[in-house]
């Protein structure tokens, strides 16, 4: 894996993005799944709708870019190697239906943690300013930066990019991948609802094409009676994205055989094709692609 001198790990934005921008020069689309906080459940739904495109026939990547706590490849049941090999590039491995994954467990060279926490005049000097490149990486940065670079993913129609909670990380990304959609996911409640307030008007500031907003654990999908009840109070998403000009793709109801899956390292779409969940995130994969082919969002889901 190659390894950056001082000049090249304090590269501006602009340098950056063109060199990411060669490396993934045979990727049709990248796809950010982001969340104002955590515990929406973006790996489940990003594992899952790349096997629905996958199923369609689409060439899929994943790129696990929740350094701190990696889960995209035990949700696949793949196993990392212990001790990959030290090589100039970041090899993906290969999942279920073809899918491939990069992830911060393959870089075994790693010489900084993905985080840090700094001290105050630290956090002055590293401060995130979309206007302009930040003056010091910190190592979040650096890291994600050398994934995109260096990972050979070869050609793929779409590259799903699971990303940590919070607007920072979704701010750096589109810092060093500027043509990224931008998905948004969210919980049914006001206080959630609100959070994502900051990533649409960011989004909508810095150009970012964003391609709808997914509500997610929207009910409690019942196997016994087969309805979906409400879980959570209801009807805070919907105001707060009209607002925003974001569409609502979908309402998804929560569902234990999701949790299943993914602790047991298989696909909800593949093992329960037929439950109202795994329909609908079939769906929004579907709508999410043709959005990044038409450069337009999907339309808004009925509530």
């Amino acid at each position: 894996m190659r390894v950056f001198k001082d000049g090249e790990s304090r590269a501006s934005s602009g340098d950056a993005a063109s060199q990411i921008q060669t490396n993934l020069a045979g990727i049709k689309a990248v796809v950010a799944f982001g969340s104002a906080r955590g515990g929406v459940g973006k790996s489940s739904l990003t594992v899952n709708a790349a096997a629905a495109l996958a199923q369609a026939g689409r060439r899929i990547g994943i790129l696990d870019a929740d350094l701190n706590s990696p889960s995209i490849l035990a949700m696949l049941g793949i196993r990392a190697p212990r001790r990959p090999m030290v090589t100039e590039w970041i090899e993906p491995l290969t999942g279920p239906l073809g899918v491939r994954v990069v992830s911060v467990e393959l870089m075994p060279d790693l010489d900084t943690p993905p985080v840090s926490f700094l001290d105050l005049e630290e956090q002055n000097q590293t401060t995130f300013q979309p206007s302009r490149p930040a003056a010091v990486e910190v190592p979040y940065t650096r890291t994600l930066r050398r994934m995109l670079e260096q990972s050979r993913l070869g050609p793929l129609d779409l590259l799903l990019v699971d990303l940590p909670p919070g607007l920072e990380a979704i701010a750096r990304l589109s810092q060093l991948v500027p043509t990224a959609h931008l998905v948004i996911l969210t919980h049914p409640s006001e206080l959630a609802a609100r959070a994502i307030r900051s990533i649409g008007e960011f989004a909508a500031a810095n150009l970012l094409a964003t391609v709808g907003v997914i509500e997610n654990m929207a009910g409690f999908s019942c196997t016994g009676c087969h309805s979906v009840r409400p879980l959570m109070p209801q009807g805070a998403v919907a105001p707060v994205a009209s607002d925003l000009g974001i569409p609502l793709i979908e309402r998804l109801p929560f569902d234990p055989h999701l949790a299943e899956t993914c602790d047991r390292g298989i696909l909800l779409v593949r093992e329960y094709p037929d439950s109202p969940l795994a329909k609908q995130l079939t769906t929004v994969a579907l709508a999410i692609d043709q959005a990044t082919r038409s450069k337009a969002a999907p339309e808004r889901a009925a509530v």
